[in-house]
């Protein structure tokens, strides 16, 4: 069976988060992805927000220094049919992740964060699923980053 390759924009992610949070308190941001094309897609949720965060997923600096990962890291064999999420033609999909549990945030400072912008498979066809990891067909995704404000109590 042919696999049919995601071509062009076809997702967009969308951040959303408070202005300011307190210092060792949650900083729960929203993660947002839209289906901007004509068809019904499924997505693999993983390295994604949707399945929260098992990964280095964000590229997050304060005050323009890099702050380091420090969640677990998860290592994947094949996926199940119920880690991929259906996204219907113009629709979106969300969640929302408390940084603070995998980043350091123990600082006063300006935040940015931005998603590091990658779906390891998107599918045209829910019969195709699962897909074994050489049959993924992968997809770069765009979207804006967030700034925020870390205060000291």
């Amino acid at each position: 069976m042919k696999i049919e390759r995601p071509q062009g924009v076809m997702l967009k992610y969308v951040l959303k988060a408070e202005e300011s949070y307190t210092v060792g308190k949650g900083v729960n941001i929203d993660f947002t992805l839209k289906n901007l094309t004509k068809k019904t897609l499924w997505v693999l949720t993983w390295y994604t927000p949707l399945e929260g965060i098992n990964g280095d997923i964000f590229r997050v600096t304060r005050d323009g220094e890099e702050i380091q990962y420090i969640g677990r890291m998860v290592k994947r064999g094949s996926p199940a049919r119920k880690d991929y999420l259906r996204i219907g033609p113009g629709e979106s999909v969300s969640a929302k992740v408390d940084l603070s549990s995998a980043y350091d945030l123990s600082k006063a400072g300006e935040y940015r964060v931005e998603f590091n912008g990658r779906i390891h498979d998107v599918a045209f066809e829910e019969a195709s699923l699962p897909r074994v990891k050489d049959k993924h067909s992968g997809m770069d995704v765009r979207g804006d980053a967030v700034t925020l404000k870390l205060i000291q109590p």
